[in-house]
């Protein structure tokens, strides 16, 4: 993801920016203002290194997890029972993976 620079407001906007340039428009939905930003570190096409490749895969066995266990009737029913007792997570989903990641950093699985 790139790390973005905020820049003052822009009220209205013409003409196309060039592929090249480093500053995109956006529209946030909360109040709906165009802002503009510039990219610091714009992304590039090179290869995941060795430690993205890993955070990657954690998160794809994560992932699994977390299907396999929404999947099946009986942990679909403990986990919603949980979901439902707290505020963090808005979603079944997000509250599942939260969960088996705190439990993936735990001592016995770094």
């Amino acid at each position: 993801m790139a790390k973005i620079e905020p820049m003052t407001h822009i009220d209205s906007m013409k003409g196309k920016y060039a592929k090249t340039d480093k500053v995109y428009t956006k529209v946030r939905k909360f109040d709906e203002r165009t802002i503009g930003v510039r990219l610091k570190h714009p992304v590039t096409n090179e290869p995941p290194s060795a430690a993205q490749q890993t955070v990657q895969e954690k998160f794809k066995t994560i992932y699994a997890q977390v299907k396999t266990a929404l999947a099946d009737a009986e942990q679909k029913a403990a986990l919603t029972a949980e979901w439902q007792k707290q505020r963090k997570c808005k979603t079944l989903r997000g509250y599942a993976f939260r969960k088996f990641y705190k439990q993936s950093l735990t001592p016995e699985n770094p």
